[in-house]
């Protein structure tokens, strides 16, 4: 037997009640993923051409003339792990903390590696770690959406400042890397030290380029440059990390809020026929009573 028709009827307005604030939410996050797609792209060029500068520099320069240039053994890896504050999101953060514990465990052979660090941005990747049994060894009470490049500027200081100090040999950043608008996927860069060939290599260079070779008037010279430069280069790829993180979560909002919406519409559509079919019922019933009363009547 269908259900009432009263009940349907406030099934049927909750339904759409819930399905505005849907459209709204996606909505909202059209919004700020367009104005952080701005960001990210006009933070690109920067963050590409100071990677060239410094690969191109330090491969030329002794490699020690930074502690951020040399190589040294691992027994210390500190993980950055940026996350979302929010959740309704699908499975952003989900797929993101899943890859970053395959990221950690990936460095253990035969149970031996490097002492792990886990230093966590966002609230939600917080909660999924927990959940997973993995201690956080140090969380950011910053809003990430709120991050600005100053902030970002102190928190790469603060973990440069443990990687000179001998706290950790290799920092690594897990995040969620922006391709394009229909494909975002979760990587870790490895931050320090600072490897010269990668660096060229990421931005498209060749080692056999004869360009890397030629002669360029540099003032005041190669080593003061590269000097300035890396502190700049660490910075920007932290808060390039971040930017596309963001775009990334985003994109993954509104795509979650897209779904609800028109799940909304399925089980609208679904709940208003089983409403007119009970209705009807009701109206026949209506009328068999009807007929019934004026037949006992004659």
């Amino acid at each position: 037997m269908a259900k009432g028709t009263k009940e349907l009827k406030q099934r049927i307005t909750g339904v759409k009640n819930i399905q505005q604030i849907t459209k709204a939410m996606e909505m909202v996050a059209t919004q700020k993923l367009k104005r952080l797609q701005n960001r990210a792209d006009a933070a690109r060029p920067y963050s590409s051409k100071i990677q060239e500068m410094v690969g191109r520099l330090a491969g030329s320069v002794r490699s020690d003339l930074s502690p951020l240039l040399a190589d040294r053994e691992t027994e210390h890896v500190t993980n950055l792990v940026v996350t979302s504050d929010k959740g309704m999101c699908g499975g952003y953060n989900a797929n993101l903390v899943r890859f970053a514990m395959a990221t950690i465990d990936g460095d253990r052979v035969d149970g031996a590696g490097p002492a792990q660090r886990t230093q966590l941005l966002g609230n939600k990747g917080g909660v999924l770690l927990r959940a997973r049994n993995r201690t956080i060894d140090h969380k950011y009470e910053d809003v990430v959406e709120k991050l600005d490049y100053t902030r970002v500027r102190t928190i790469v200081r603060e973990l440069v400042n443990d990687f000179l100090d001998g706290r950790t040999d290799k920092l690594r950043i897990v995040y969620t890397a922006y391709l394009s608008a229909g494909r975002q996927t979760p990587a870790a860069v490895t931050i320090l030290p600072i490897r010269p060939d990668e660096l060229v290599e990421e931005t498209g260079g060749d080692e056999d380029d004869t360009s890397v070779d030629l002669d360029f008037i540099v003032e005041p010279d190669d080593e003061s440059l590269l000097k300035e430069l890396l502190p700049k280069f660490l910075e920007i790829k932290v808060y390039s990390a971040i930017l596309e993180s963001l775009a990334s979560e985003f994109t993954a909002r509104r795509n979650a809020m897209k779904q609800a919406t028109d799940a909304a519409d399925d089980m609208i559509g679904a709940l208003t026929r089983q409403y007119n079919r009970a209705r009807q019922e009701s109206i026949t019933s209506e009328l068999l009573e009807v007929s019934s009363g004026a037949e006992a009547l004659k």
